[in-house]
């Protein structure tokens, strides 16, 4: 059956139909691999927080465990899998920023329906590449004319990754056309709200479970109900009514700007384990110190885009773990003190770092300026002052893992070892990267998943 492009959603399921082996091009393909990698990585060091445990308790096992909770020896249902894999590979911000978030629930879902199916992983190659696009294109559709979140009050982030997961469950799943389109406006009906104060406030410990937990059960989820018969809103997207309008001021699908376009040749991955909000920020202070400069004695006078000012700036400690990977002043003093890079440790760990004096001080001398000419949160400006007056200026517009400034390959193998070796062991990890990277030579995806249960 044929699928008339008249809505945006429709013309969504028609570019994922497409997606297949032979029109996927081998650099698309290969990113999709390193996205397997990297979220995988991300999931395994999530088993070692207080998290993990907390999710494990909250899907209690049943007789019918079909899928693997990576890292682990434990199995679950189907949804469940998906949700504790999905709230543990965010728990650490460490998983990359392509499309928002979008490996994350993605890759989740393709791995545990994969695993459940024994889907070749070719197969699931492909409905990682459909899921990512997917999500890709609709949150790039809103996020040049997003909405400031005082505004909107949510965070655009998590609902798109529910129609990707859904495009990717699909695949899995060998849904029709109309299917497809159905299973993808069933996800977005089904979408949580993705608030804002979660994200960026006094969220509690739920905050992981709406970027890869909600949208991976949500994707599965909707692409069986669709099999089965259901239908959902196929305007969603584009109607007066619809997440376009929500989210931004001129949000309008452009098929024909995806012609020859994937979001996947241009990957944006983490190398700091905080809100991407604060890498461009980290890495520009870090090069001011690398410079020389003494920026304990210095204060710090930062320029952000104003939606990244609203949410990350914060005039009181980090009250959490997890409010701590979205505060700008700690993070920025913690690069002040001599970190380089945002370590998961700087958040498990938080009571031990609140104890050191310079780090509480540098807090202190950190002002946040909201700009209006910066419009994107890759770009920032700090200046340095002493009492002597202005000391030294960093502009940032492109920090490290940016389509600007990517992260090599070798990079991220290495971030996935230094992840997952804890977990698995140095061999077995090194063989799981060696079958990702040669992901369409293994068999079906059980045998892949078998090198992550310990």
């Amino acid at each position: 059956m044929s699928i008339s492009t008249d809505s945006a959603l429709r013309q969504l399921a028609q570019q994922a139909w497409v997606m297949t082996g032979v029109t996927i091009p081998e650099p698309v393909r290969r990113q999709a691999r390193l996205c397997i990698l990297d979220t995988v990585g991300c999931v395994l060091a999530g088993t070692r927080t207080e998290e993990a445990r907390l999710a494990l308790a909250c899907e209690p096992a049943t007789a019918d465990g079909v899928a693997t909770v990576f890292g682990t020896s434990h199995r679950r249902s189907l949804q469940g899998a998906a949700r504790i894999n999905g709230y543990l590979g965010d728990v650490l911000e460490l998983n990359d920023l392509i499309g928002g978030h979008a490996s994350i629930g993605n890759v989740t879902a393709a791995l545990v329906l994969g695993e459940a199916l024994a889907a070749p992983c070719t197969r699931v190659l492909e409905a990682v590449v459909r899921g990512i696009e997917v999500t890709t294109r609709i949150y790039d559709t809103v996020y040049p004319t997003l909405r400031r979140y005082t505004e909107m009050a949510l965070v655009p982030v998590g609902i798109p990754s529910c129609f990707g997961s859904a495009a990717a469950a699909a695949h899995l799943l060998e849904l029709n056309e109309e299917q497809t389109l159905q299973a993808l406006a069933i996800a977005g009906a089904l979408a949580g709200w993705c608030p804002a104060e979660v994200i960026f406030g006094n969220g509690g410990t739920v905050k992981p479970l709406l970027f890869g937990a909600q949208p991976a059960d949500i994707g599965i989820t909707a692409a069986h109900y669709a099999r089965a018969g259901m239908t959902g809103p196929v305007d969603l997207l584009d109607s007066k009514l619809g997440y376009f309008a929500m989210a931004s001021t001129a949000g309008k699908f452009d098929a024909n700007a995806w012609n020859g376009r994937w979001a996947l040749e241009q990957p944006r991955r983490k190398l700091h384990a905080c809100c991407g909000y604060l890498h461009a920020p980290a890495d520009a202070l870090g090069k001011l110190r690398a410079c020389g400069s003494k920026l304990q004695e210095m204060h710090v006078t930062l320029r952000v885009a104003p939606y990244v000012a609203d949410v990350v700036s914060k005039d009181r400690l980090p009250i959490s773990p997890n409010d701590a990977r979205f505060h700008l002043q700690y993070c920025l003093a913690l690069v002040a003190c001599g970190a380089d890079v945002i370590l998961p440790e700087h958040s498990i760990d938080l009571a031990e770092q609140l104890r050191r004096p310079e780090v509480l001080a540098m807090m202190q001398r950190i002002r946040v300026m909201p700009d209006p000419l910066l419009t994107h949160y890759h770009q920032c400006s700090i200046e340095l002052t002493n009492g002597a007056g202005q000391v030294a200026v960093q502009k940032v517009s492109a920090p490290r893992g940016s389509p600007q400034d990517p992260l090599e390959d070798d990079a991220v193998v290495r971030k996935f070892q230094s992840l997952a070796d804890p977990v698995l062991g140095k061999a077995r990890a090194e063989r799981f990267a060696a079958q990702v990277l040669d992901l369409e030579a293994v068999g079906d995806a059980r045998a892949l998943i078998a090198l992550l249960q310990t």
